[in-house]
């Protein structure tokens, strides 16, 4: 046998009734040395017999299993071994641990093995350590919560230094905070060169995770393969109820849309994917006629998307426009709204007339300025974005340049610098409490930056920041999910929008029963909305800047 193979199944079948039904039905696979695998497929597809009959739990009724090149013997001496060797952690840690302390527990499985007491507690005490379980090592195991209780059961199999772990739905009922330090645990174990294999319904945690992934289908693998070969397979995963990973889908559709080349390697995570999206080579200069004299005049255009609420209009795009103007004071500053219909209500209501982008561009023409530099408001790169330059840049050839600054999320860099600032806003946020914040989202490609951020804030350990979307992906549906499963204390809702006009007023705060805040009351969790724009964040408006300072220096 391939010494890379460390467990193989040969026609593996096993029947819990008589041999009416079989949970393993023929089963056959081999899994390599020191490889992360992911066995998914739906539940009764005979993942966990699998793991059973590998720790000699179970044996199968007919059929051959190996370890490390040798068939499975089932006499004490050869199970005792094989435990020792290949352990398993169940879906409930309950159905695992029995000894009255957390310390007892984890030393009970080596001292079984007949080492000396004196080594047994040196490689307790290290186990203890390197899981952080310090804190909680004297606890009778019956106090633990959920999370501490699956660090104990890996404890319980890591002091042996085993080959395998195997791992049956390690995240199953816990909460967010839980399951990313049992990630973080798997991911120490896989550094150490043991071979972990994992029952897991999360399709995007395994395919960011796993080297290999099995379906598994009454009984049988129904395909194996690499996370990208595997995911990629449309069939196989609507015979196994699976859907595919955000992230594939998200670049599936994107390439399809043309805006990322389909030659691309497939990306691993929404980290990945986002820097796809950022290296998408958009011009922001746009040359024009040339100058008849040596003399320049440049000037600078915000533009945003407008707001007909006064109240947030002062704190938000007045405050972003301040700002540029303090750090150009030499620039005459021009203001565009990108929405005709706010324009036209406040022209109706207020009296007061504010100009489309082309009318900026007009009346920058008559004050004789010869290079423009566009400074959006803008959230993304989407359609109201798209639309503003090509409104400016039917202006080309009347000026000799025009230069356009990204909107607020472009790059890697403004993602972690956003979440900076979100986090120095919220900074009085407790572990317990969730903050929501409520992008609006559109049909543009550009969305997915909104998935993707959601993704970097955790990423950046603010697991209690949730990300979501009015009109588009993330919804408030796949919110909820996420927001019940870290069963928070309290709910603070936050607009993700420059200005905390209607969106914010009404769809997130107001009291319809489709609001978020009724939504969220409705579930029975305490909310607090904070009716505060990005506008208002001095952090945001100094991205903003620096977008502009970028193309000046041009």
């Amino acid at each position: 046998m391939n010494a890379d193979i460390i467990l193989k199944a040969e026609d593996l079948h096993f029947s819990y009734d008589d041999e009416q039904s079989h949970s393993l039905n023929g089963l056959s696979l081999e899994i390599k040395r020191g490889q992360k695998v992911a066995f998914m497929g739906a539940n009764g597809s005979g993942k966990s017999t699998f793991f059973l009959c590998c720790t000699g739990i179970l044996r199968p009724q007919s059929g051959k299993l190996y370890f490390n090149g040798e068939e499975i013997r089932y006499d004490k001496k050869s199970l005792l071994k094989l435990r020792s060797k290949v352990g398993i952690v169940f879906q409930d840690p309950d159905n695992q641990l029995f000894s009255a302390s957390v310390y007892q527990e984890i030393s009970f499985g080596i001292l079984n093995l007949g080492v000396s007491e004196e080594q047994a507690a040196e490689e307790v005490e290290g186990v203890i350590d390197y899981l952080e379980i310090t804190p909680f090592r004297y606890k009778p195991t019956h106090a633990l919560s959920g999370g501490q209780k699956k660090q104990v059961s890996i404890a319980d199999i890591l002091v042996m230094h085993p080959d395998v772990i195997i791992l049956d739905e390690p995240a199953a009922a816990l909460d967010p905070k839980h399951t990313t330090m049992v990630n973080h645990i798997v991911d120490q174990l896989t550094e150490q060169g043991i071979t972990v294999c994992m029952a897991t319904h999360d399709v995007n945690y395994a395919y960011e995770w796993a080297d290999e992934v099995l379906l598994f289908h009454e009984g049988k693998v129904l395909i194996h393969g690499t996370p990208a070969q595997v995911f990629s397979n449309p069939a196989a995963l609507h015979q196994t109820n699976l859907e595919p990973p955000a992230v594939l889908e998200l670049f599936e559709s994107l390439c399809r849309k043309g805006i990322l080349k389909s030659s691309l390697p497939l990306p691993k995570n929404l980290k990945t994917l986002e820097g796809y999206i950022a290296d998408i080579n958009l011009n922001q200069h746009y040359g024009g006629k040339p100058i008849v004299s040596t003399e320049t005049k440049k000037a600078i255009l915000a533009v945003s998307f407008g707001t007909s609420h006064e109240d947030t209009r002062k704190v938000t795009i007045d405050a972003i426009e301040r700002d540029m103007q303090d750090a150009f004071p030499e620039y005459p500053l021009y203001r565009a709204w990108t929405s005709k219909m706010i324009i036209k209500k406040i022209k109706n209501r207020d009296h007061i007339s504010i100009n489309t982008v082309k009318e900026a561009m007009e009346q920058m023409l008559q004050d004789g300025i010869t290079d423009v530099l566009i400074q959006p408001t803008h959230v993304i790169n989407g359609i109201e974005n798209d639309l503003m330059k090509e409104d400016a840049l039917s202006y080309q050839n009347s000026f000799h340049s025009i230069s356009f600054g990204d909107p607020l999320l472009t790059s890697e860099e403004d993602s972690r610098d956003v979440i900076q600032s979100i986090a120095h806003e919220f900074s009085d946020l407790k572990k317990e409490e969730v903050l929501v914040l409520m992008g609006h989202g559109t049909t543009h490609y550009a969305n997915a930056i909104y998935a993707a951020l959601d993704y970097t804030f955790k990423d950046m350990g603010y697991s209690n920041i949730f990300l979501g979307t009015v009109e588009a992906y993330p919804s408030m549906e796949s919110l909820m999910k996420m927001v019940k499963a870290y069963a928070p204390s309290k709910v603070i809702l936050a607009p993700f929008m420059i200005v905390a006009g209607d969106h914010a007023k009404n769809d997130m705060a107001g009291d319809d029963p489709e609001s978020w805040y009724s939504q969220f009351k409705a579930q029975g969790f305490e909310v607090e909305p904070v009716i505060k724009g990005l506008g208002e964040y001095p952090g945001i408006r100094k991205i903003l800047v620096e977008h502009l300072k970028k193309i000046d220096n041009f």
